[in-house]
């Protein structure tokens, strides 16, 4: 229990120092700023998520230990390609996995997914998610990872660090961008069109950290300058309580003016503004 305890408390400190440092970024280079207090109820829904996706990854890492196939594959990546060889072909591979548990949350789990996708105000403090999403996580990059033998806990403890805060990144709302480089990486303005309500930007942008996965697939929408479109789930508020956060998947706050009983839009109806593409 100490153990958990520490990992949880190590887990929320490293998220909200990589969130106090790209909210810093936001603010010295704005694109389209946010009042602070707006960001007060998704920075507790992503610091909130912390400790359950632990609680929920400790069970099932202990099963797929005691059950599980083991490992599969024994590639020792360190000693192949050394530090920033392994470090950037795990990447690659957990970004691919990533590619496709994302395409799979739009098409089977999108009730769950949407609760990502409410945030009106995106930021690197408003990158919250439903703890359901650790599931398909866990069968999508956990269980794919769990076969090889990664060296050690380094290697993939720093490809975690690396992807958290590229992931946060690519939310803020900030002029800061990779130019030309977007090619090749994911930055805000490019994931900025996967959160878009307008119909040009439904199912686009699905990468996470590399850009190219979407067009090797098919996918990708590269923004035009001063591309910059509103984001939410125009059918749905962003919650606002944790309450509402946990429950959004099956009672979603409804919008301005909406009854109150209405459901969310399923993924494959035209009313959703991120229908899903089939994988």
């Amino acid at each position: 229990m100490a153990q958990l305890l520490t990992t949880c408390g190590v887990a929320i400190t490293a998220g909200l120092v990589i969130i106090a440092l790209l909210t810093l970024v936001e603010r010295l280079s704005p694109r389209a700023p946010m009042p602070l207090r707006r960001a007060f109820p998704g920075l507790l829904f992503t610091l909130g998520a912390t400790p359950i996706a632990i609680l929920v990854a400790v069970p099932l890492g202990q099963a797929l230990a005691s059950f599980g196939p083991g490992k599969l594959v024994r590639v020792p990546l360190l000693a192949w390609l050394g530090p920033v060889g392994a470090t950037l072909a795990l990447l690659l591979f957990v970004d691919f996995l990533r590619y496709w548990e994302h395409r799979f949350e739009h098409r089977f789990l999108w009730r769950v997914h949407a609760v990502h996708h409410s945030a009106e105000h995106l930021s690197a403090a408003n990158n919250f998610a439903h703890p359901l999403q650790y599931l398909p996580l866990f069968l999508f990059v956990s269980l794919p990872l769990s076969l090889f033998d990664l060296g050690g806990f380094v290697l993939p403890a720093g490809v975690a660090i690396l992807k958290s805060v590229l992931e946060f990144f690519i939310h803020s709302p900030t002029t800061l961008s990779f130019g030309r480089a977007r090619a090749l990486l994911v930055d805000p303005p490019y994931h900025r069109i996967h959160h878009s309500i307008e119909q040009q930007h439904w199912d686009r942008n699905f990468g996470i950290l590399f850009s190219f996965w979407d067009r090797l697939f098919g996918t990708a929408h590269m923004p035009a300058s001063g591309e910059w479109p509103a984001t939410g789930i125009p059918e749905s508020r962003s919650p606002a309580t944790v309450g509402e956060w946990l429950a959004f998947p099956f009672s979603h706050p409804p919008a301005p003016g909406e009854d109150a009983r209405a459901t969310l839009p399923e993924a494959n109806t035209p009313a959703n503004r991120h229908s899903a593409l089939g994988v």
